[in-house]
């Protein structure tokens, strides 16, 4: 029996040893002995620009950038620890104030943020989300080189010093996560946000680095200002690795390169069906789907890729309506109604252009709710009758080539040489 996760349950799978050509998970990595500590080495020894401390001034004020619940940074302990490098430099708390970067997500309630901030940092300084929706609460700093719209959270840019806390993992469509990404999409405009992730409908770019959405995210953080990051490699129940700080770009280069030895797991042949399991990052469609991107990578062209997801939130819980209307429409009719103005989420046109590209290539079945299954044109299979579809399949084909992805948004698939 071979396990894997659906949500928080195990299910017990039959494959047969001969048949499961790959079983994915991220790579075993030493623990610091002491998390804290790692992250105050990181911030005395920033990567590309000077401590933070010496950046600042005792008269500054400061907005910190925090993730929201689809990521798993230990924010509880990261905050502390730069509050108290920007103490020693003379601040104090009601200079400073932390914005949580939803991007077009849904913002979090105060339980969440207690539960992923902790009460006493509430307590401590002001904790907030960004709304995307606000058009009163976003400034326009012109355009990038792309010619998108530079909409950026006020009280962010009205801040002497501005800095960013994530975490780095292989990502889609970006590439990779954390950097400039608390930025874009962290704290921006619906149109910012929304021009950004059509960028990434192009082709396949997990894993890579110097993408069309990674160049556009630095091009937005370099006309607005992003002074300091903090970036973690986290394991599997977010528990820190490796902390790296300083410049937005040179640390997150270096953040990738321990990404790489985290979450780049080898394979040696493709698979004809992969179950993709994307706990625990696995609140809607629009988060699971990364599962099916890492499942591309080992999975033979017209194979399956079966995702084992509940979705609890559906689709999306800001964007899903829209998605869902897009849903039945190839690239071409999507691309022509944007020209024409007659998408209002352009986020959600993307969306589809993303999972469009899985459905042309894929057989691609998922186990959320069946009526959303199939308004977005995807197979459907009930969790409970997984092992009874897997036995179909080999009695169908005994040389059936098997892989499972387990943390299928983290892991980063690489064929060995």
């Amino acid at each position: 029996m071979v396990p894997i996760k659906f949500g928080t349950n195990i299910l017990e799978l039959n494959i047969p040893e001969k048949n499961l050509v790959f079983n994915l998970s991220s790579n075993d990595y030493p623990h610091p002995k002491d998390a804290k500590d790692d992250i105050r080495q990181s911030l005395h020894n920033p990567v590309g620009c000077r401590r933070l401390r010496d950046i600042v001034h005792k008269d500054a004020t400061v907005v910190i950038l925090g993730d929201d619940r689809t990521r798993l940074t230990p924010q509880h302990l990261i905050v502390p620890v730069v509050l108290e490098e920007l103490y020693n430099a003379g601040l104090q708390p009601n200079q400073i104030k932390l914005i949580i970067a939803c991007g077009t997500h849904r913002q979090m309630m105060e339980r969440e943020i207690e539960e992923k901030y902790g009460r006493e940092l509430m307590n401590e300084i002001e904790i907030k989300n960004h709304n995307f929706l606000d058009v009163n609460n976003l400034a326009n700093k012109g355009v990038t080189r792309r010619g998108t719209r530079i909409l950026v959270n006020k009280e962010f840019l009205q801040a002497d010093i501005r800095i960013g806390i994530g975490s780095v993992l292989p990502h889609h469509p970006t590439g990779w996560s954390g950097g400039a990404k608390i930025l874009l999409p962290g704290i921006a405009g619906e149109e910012t946000t929304c021009d950004m992730h059509l960028l990434g409908a192009t082709e396949q770019q997990l894993g890579k680095i110097d993408t069309p959405c990674r160049k556009e995210m630095e091009d937005f953080a370099e006309n607005v200002g992003l002074h300091f990051i903090v970036n973690v490699i986290l394991d599997e129940k977010g528990n820190i690795l490796k902390s790296i700080a300083g410049h937005f770009i040179k640390a997150h280069r270096e953040a990738v390169k321990w990404g790489i030895k985290v979450f780049g797991v080898e394979f040696r042949e493709q698979a004809e069906l992969t179950l993709s399991s994307p706990y625990p990052m696995d609140y809607d469609l629009t988060q699971s789907d990364k599962g099916l991107f890492s499942a591309e990578i080992v999975t033979k062209k017209g194979g399956e890729i079966i995702l084992l997801s509940p979705c609890l939130e559906g689709i999306a819980p800001t964007h899903g309506e829209e998605i869902a209307k897009l849903a039945g429409y190839d690239d071409d009719t999507l691309w022509n109604m944007l020209k024409k103005n007659q998408i209002k989420d352009r986020f959600a046109a993307s969306e589809n252009m993303y999972l469009n590209h899985i459905k042309k290539n894929f057989k691609a079945t998922l186990m959320m709710d069946p009526v959303l299954c199939n308004i977005m044109g995807f197979y459907y299979l009930n969790s409970q009758d997984l092992n009874k579809y897997l036995n179909f399949r080999l009695d169908m084909n005994k040389n059936l080539k098997i892989g499972i992805i387990n943390q299928s948004t983290e892991v980063l698939p690489i064929l060995a040489k």
